[in-house]
């Protein structure tokens, strides 16, 4: 094993020496690539994530705050409280000249809780609100 270990490490030794200028030329391709790729990329996921919400999410925290207990949507109070945030979840200090929980370009009122995970999505997980749905 350790005569294998030696090997190899002779063997990679042996290939960067002789071949440093090409290897370091593939990495400096690949590294142009991705910088060249990595906005695109970003943007695309950030795309698939809002398609997300705007097909499925609305549904599926409009389910989730329905099936959500008593229970659940206090452990969402108290996170706003130690985060010292409203009920709302800004800046204790935000002042509102209405309410944010109207859709204007629905028309409708939003619930409070499916507003506060539609702003902070990983609430459910990390305050495991699996575990108080109905």
């Amino acid at each position: 094993m350790i005569k294998g270990l030696i090997f190899i490490i002779i063997m990679g030794a042996v290939v960067v020496f002789f071949w440093h200028d090409e290897i370091g030329g593939w990495l400096e391709k690949g590294q142009q690539q991705a910088e060249e790729q990595a906005p695109g990329l970003i943007q695309s996921g950030v795309n698939q994530a809002t398609n997300w919400w705007e097909t499925y999410g609305q549904e599926w925290a409009d389910k989730l705050v329905a099936d959500l207990s008593a229970q659940g949507k206090v452990k969402i109070d108290q996170w706003l409280a130690e985060q010292n945030l409203n009920q709302y979840g800004e800046s204790q200090s935000t002042a509102y000249t209405g309410t944010p929980l109207f859709d204007e370009s629905t028309g409708q009122p939003v619930d409070r809780y499916v507003y506060l995970l539609k702003k902070f999505p990983d609430l459910v997980s990390q305050l495991n609100l699996e575990q108080y749905l109905k």
